[in-house]
């Protein structure tokens, strides 16, 4: 028995500590010097890999991170499920699940919101597809099971009592775009965000509608009589986007995704499959080499060359890096034709060029201008950055300068510049296209792994009310 008293005099000073502690939530989390996030894996909200970009809601949740000067810890979560018990049993301090409907949750409360987005359904490039969720036949919408779509759909059944779906598990809404490509599927439901960056991953899938309701980004927290956690993010929230970051920052996520090019994609996708893993550790062993993101290398290299060693232009430039003479003499390439020099010869160039840029010039807009002057030269990038600054933009923020690249080939404003006239569309371009590719091949490569078709009894059938029969 007098065994247990040391045991039990733990738990009273632990007990008694706990009353004791006074201060408020936030407080406590500052102290122990890191926020705790539960976030679906999913591109935007959170890219796996986290390389130059982490995701739109993982950048956001970061910058309040520093806001109260703490350390963010990410913990990836599956399903809406996850995110709730993370919450409630303390081990998460944020859930975040993307633009959708509040939980259904008493013990759940919701953030302000900074932003919102469309919810569309897909289905196969080539069927018929429905005009509205009057049109969608019985069993053909699937979704997966305790995912933010299911939730979607939830909301929608009270002013569409005909709406029928089904729901599979475990799987996501990029997994259901695969088997929906693969013709295992007729259709389903995905946020419009996370559409246009899949619908590169899987060119045979084609929007059907979008539903008219859009919903708002909201981040997860769990009630508590001490509010101070939420009352310090919805001020954050309020800041964010009222200084317009919020916007600014969908325009770093999406505005190099626009325009969607069935042709050129799923050529893309045949030449990743065929032909990179010719040279995939060419890129692996320079991006070491020069401290540079292979993926990135790979990217610029398609955009240049298609991968292909002995391209060459009309202006001369050859090789998979497609070097002028000048800048492979400058990096010691003797060959141009050789992959290994060109792919070599062109990290290194970069890294040049990076390292000409501010040093107060943050990732990614460091490499993304770094890219831009692979293209124009630097010194009419740094025409551009001045012209930026002059014309109140950030000359370090990318978005920024691409916006006033393009008067670089007017009259007006080149003759006030140091280099003379350029043709400044081409840049916005050339990054545009390489930024596209690198998104493509970094979740191609996340996604890649081959997956089932959803079996028949992972689909219950759907009553009138949404409620499984």
């Amino acid at each position: 028995m007098n065994r247990l008293w040391p045991g039990l005099a733990g738990v009273i000073v632990l007990l008694f500590n706990a009353c004791a502690d006074d201060r408020t939530r936030l407080e406590r989390i500052k102290a122990g010097e890191r926020l705790r996030v539960a976030i679906l894996t999913t591109a935007p909200f959170h890219f796996a890999d986290q390389s130059l970009i982490r995701g739109l809601d993982h950048h956001i949740v970061s910058a309040y991170a520093d806001s109260i000067d703490t350390r963010l810890q990410i913990i990836p979560a599956a399903t809406l499920s996850e995110i709730k018990a993370y919450l409630k049993q303390g081990r998460a301090h944020i859930g975040i699940a993307g633009a959708m409907p509040p939980p259904a949750d008493a013990r759940i409360t919701m953030s302000a919101a900074y932003g919102e987005s469309e919810w569309v359904v897909v289905g196969r490039r080539g069927q018929r597809l429905p005009a509205g969720p009057e049109d969608i036949a019985r069993g053909a919408l699937v979704v997966a099971k305790d995912s933010p779509a299911a939730a979607v759909l939830q909301r929608l059944k009270d002013d569409n009592p005909l709406l029928r779906w089904s729901e599979s598990g475990p799987a996501s809404g990029p997994r259901l775009l695969q088997q929906i490509s693969q013709n295992n599927l007729k259709l389903t439901l995905i946020n419009a965000d996370v559409y246009r960056y899949y619908r590169y991953l899987y060119p045979e899938t084609k929007t059907a509608f979008s539903l008219a309701r859009r919903w708002p980004s909201r981040w997860w927290l769990r009630r508590a009589k001490d509010d101070s956690l939420a009352a310090s993010i919805n001020t954050f929230i309020g800041q964010y986007t009222d200084s317009g970051k919020a916007q600014a920052l969908r325009r770093v996520y999406f505005d190099h995704l626009d325009s969607f090019d069935y042709l050129d994609t799923v050529y893309y996708l045949r030449r990743i499959r065929q032909v990179l893993p010719r040279y995939a550790e060419l890129f692996r062993e320079a991006a070491i080499d020069h401290v540079f993101n292979e993926r990135l290398l790979a990217a610029i290299s398609y955009q240049e060359s298609h991968w292909d060693a002995a391209a060459r232009s009309p202006t001369g430039v050859r090789g998979m890096m497609m070097l002028t003479r000048e800048t492979a003499r400058r990096v010691g390439v003797n060959d141009r034709l050789d992959p290994k020099q060109s792919i070599q010869g062109g990290a290194g160039y970069l890294n040049i060029l990076k390292q000409s840029l501010p040093e107060r010039i943050a990732e990614p807009d460091r490499s993304w201008l770094a890219l831009a002057a692979y293209n124009i030269g630097l010194g009419h990038l740094e025409d551009a950055r001045r012209l930026t600054e002059s014309l109140g933009g950030d000359p370090d923020r990318w978005t920024d300068v691409a916006e006033y690249l393009p008067k670089l080939a007017e009259k007006e404003w080149y003759e006030k510049t140091r280099h003379g006239r350029a043709r400044g569309r081409e840049p916005v371009a050339f990054v545009r296209g390489i930024r596209r590719y690198y998104d493509i091949l970094r979740l191609y490569q996340q996604e890649k792994r081959p997956v089932k078709p959803v079996p028949a009894q992972a689909s219950p059938r759907f009553s009138r009310n949404g409620n499984a029969d």
